[in-house]
């Protein structure tokens, strides 16, 4: 399976070739994906958070839609809608290149072992635990923990490629891996809670 053949590289692709102006918007994104924009979104969403990218502003931009996205899959909705406030927004050209030549480099890695199997596991109900799964993994990304964005955005990204692959394997692979993940992280966030607890009680001994 040579990366031309990915569905992934193909839609994005795709996109930069029907849409040649200085600045790309993410209304153009979903109204070219259609029902299939979930999981690209959520991939672009998570990509600058994963790497992360060297694109001015880009988080702020971007750090919201995960956030709905993911509610709206978790919803049952048939295709991503965002507020004309945030679907109006838009990134450079060369910064969404920037994207794209990523998720590619990505999809290099990938590629061997990337195929559609266990389809059953991208069902409407699988989808939506997935979108809860989302939710959680944005939530986290949102707090204010040092270093604490990059493993949860990994795995959306992992899960993200697997959506759109229809590769039920990297699916349920990437969804352990946010698991233990969300395990990890809880665990140290109770540490901290623990700690600061335990702190204020000394001050009033």
């Amino acid at each position: 399976m040579s990366k031309q053949q990915l569905q992934t590289s193909k839609l994005l692709r795709d996109f930069l070739e029907r849409h040649s102006g200085e600045r790309l918007y993410f209304r153009d994104l979903l109204d070219d994906m259609a029902d299939r924009a979930f999981a690209p979104v959520l991939l672009l969403c998570a990509l600058p958070e994963a790497l992360p990218l060297p694109i001015a502003g880009v988080s702020a931009i971007i750090g919201l839609p995960l956030m709905i996205v993911s509610v709206q899959l978790l919803l049952g909705f048939t295709k991503p809608r965002l507020p004309n406030w945030i679907a109006n927004r838009s990134l450079k050209r060369q910064d969404f290149e920037k994207l794209i030549n990523k998720i590619l480099s990505i999809l290099e890695k990938f590629e061997s072992v990337v195929r559609p199997r266990w389809k059953f596991v991208a069902s409407p109900l699988g989808q939506r635990l997935l979108g809860l799964l989302f939710l959680i993994l944005a939530i986290v990304i949102a707090l204010p923990i040092p270093f604490g964005n990059l493993p949860p955005a990994i795995a959306i990204v992992v899960i993200s490629l697997g959506m759109i692959e229809q590769d039920g394997v990297v699916i349920v692979l990437g969804a352990l891996g946010a698991c233990v993940v969300l395990a990890i992280m809880a665990s140290v966030i109770a540490a901290l809670f623990s700690a600061g607890f335990t702190a204020i009680q000394r001050q009033f001994n």
